[in-house]
């Protein structure tokens, strides 16, 4: 078994490019970078006897070892269209076609792909697997994983041969959203399908991100669009995300460049965070659901969940899996019947809460200041979400009240001025690139 497979995997990888087209390079620590473009179709690495070497972990290998390559994919010029991506494995042509069909016909080596922790897609060498679309630049890294059963010398023993990588990036056209069902009410694809780099959002300056409306009032059991989502938390990111993150550009059908929501909503999509609908919109003023909002808080939360649905309505659901991870980690919470709606939209009082949740905000009423802004339907301070408003809609400086490693809740110590968010977008388009005067308009 030592002796086949070190002759099957024992050298190293090298990138070729299939039919000439596209740009394939090494990163510094030798992961292949594939760029899918308007005219690439398909890139291929493919294990020789010389070369840079890219599957170290192959040497030597053992039956009942798995064995890891990072393959790092982005895309470029597809605007308005989509890449759909696989990796498969096909023999060598020659005098080791014969023992490659072993190895591709043997159940006991398989092929998975992971996104950090996250289990993308796994299958059999021979009919390789599917890992989801990329709309333009975007980019995610690869574990490529051969996974090789304590069985398989009895498999492929004898085996002598070369294996070629073939990582398929097929460009459709415009529209097209990950993690879905083909309804077309998919809009955050799970966490699992692949994105870009995972976004940070600012944790430490407690700054309003709610702003009444024209009414005087704060509207809590109102509904929230899905642009005033964007906007809240593309406000929220940390510089260093939002200038590698920035964008103003983006493929839906129903976004103006010159729109108050454009840079929230590029900047976001080109993270992975947000997608369209599958006839290529977005759809910017239409109210947000619990299920959509459960995906979004998942791509910036870093939460793991296995076990039993914490919810009786979702099995099946395309949100079930951020669902979970929200609940588990109190972003989200369900109702008293059990059940957690999760094609119902969601309020403002609810989302301002799990906004706070993920960005470590634990606001209590007894530790709050007399001279904060206070809103006419807010003022119940027996509601379940009256501090959750409050502390959307004043800015203050604060300390945390620890219990051990864990916070009890911060003391309000000094309240500051409201941020003029409209004037710092403008600043942030100077600085980072501006292509299109925005329209401005205050966040409701």
């Amino acid at each position: 078994m030592t002796k086949k497979l070190r002759r099957f995997i024992a050298a190293a990888l090298t990138v070729a490019l299939a039919a000439g087209i596209g740009i394939t390079t090494l990163s510094a620590n030798n992961s292949p970078t594939v760029t899918l473009n308007g005219t690439s179709r398909a890139f291929e690495f493919s294990n020789t006897d010389s070369g840079t070497d890219l599957f170290p972990g192959m040497k030597g290998v053992m039956p009942g070892d798995t064995i890891t390559q990072d393959i790092i994919v982005r895309t470029t010029n597809i605007s308005g269209q989509r890449a759909q991506i696989s990796l498969k494995v096909v023999p060598a042509s020659g005098e080791f076609l014969t023992d490659m069909n072993k190895l591709l016909e043997s159940k006991d080596v398989k092929l998975e792909v992971y996104q950090g922790a996250t289990k993308l897609a796994d299958g059999s060498l021979a009919d390789g697997v599917s890992l989801g679309q990329l709309a333009n630049n975007q980019s995610l890294t690869l574990a490529v994983k051969l996974v090789i059963d304590k069985a398989a010398g009895n498999e492929i023993a004898g085996l002598n041969g070369k294996i070629d990588w073939v990582f398929y990036g097929e460009v459709t056209g415009g529209g097209g959203g990950g993690g879905g069902g083909g309804s077309g009410e998919v809009v955050i694809p799970e966490e699992g399908v692949p994105l870009g780099p995972l976004p940070k959002l600012e944790k430490v300056d407690h700054y309003a991100y709610i702003i009444g409306r024209d009414d005087g009032l704060i509207h809590p059991g109102a509904n929230i669009t899905r642009a005033e989502m964007a906007t809240i938390f593309f406000r929220m990111l940390t510089d260093a995300s939002r200038a590698e993150q920035w964008s103003q550009t983006n493929d839906y059908t129903d976004m103006a460049a010159n729109a108050w929501y454009n840079n929230a909503i590029s900047t976001l999509t080109k993270a992975g965070v947000l997608t369209g609908h599958t006839d290529g919109s977005f759809a910017p003023n239409a109210p947000i659901t619990r299920a959509e909002f459960a995906a979004m808080l998942s791509r910036f939360y870093e939460a793991k969940y296995e076990g039993p649905s914490k919810f009786s309505d979702i099995a099946g659901h395309w949100a079930a899996d951020s669902i979970n991870k929200a609940a588990m980690n109190n972003l989200l919470k369900g109702y008293p019947d059990g059940t957690f709606k999760p094609n119902n939209y969601i309020s403002r009082a609810e989302a301002v809460t799990g906004i706070n949740r993920i960005l470590d905000r634990v606001p209590q009423k007894e530790h709050l200041l007399p001279n904060m802004i206070t809103w006419p339907d807010n003022s119940d301070t027996g509601a379940w979400y009256y501090e959750a408003m409050q502390e959307a809609t004043n800015s203050h400086n604060y300390e945390m009240v620890m219990n051990d490693s864990a916070i009890l809740y911060e003391k309000w110590t000094e309240l500051r001025e409201v941020r003029d968010w409209a004037a710092l977008e403008k600043a942030w388009s100077k600085l980072l690139g501006n292509q299109t005067e925005i329209i401005s308009q205050p966040l409701p």
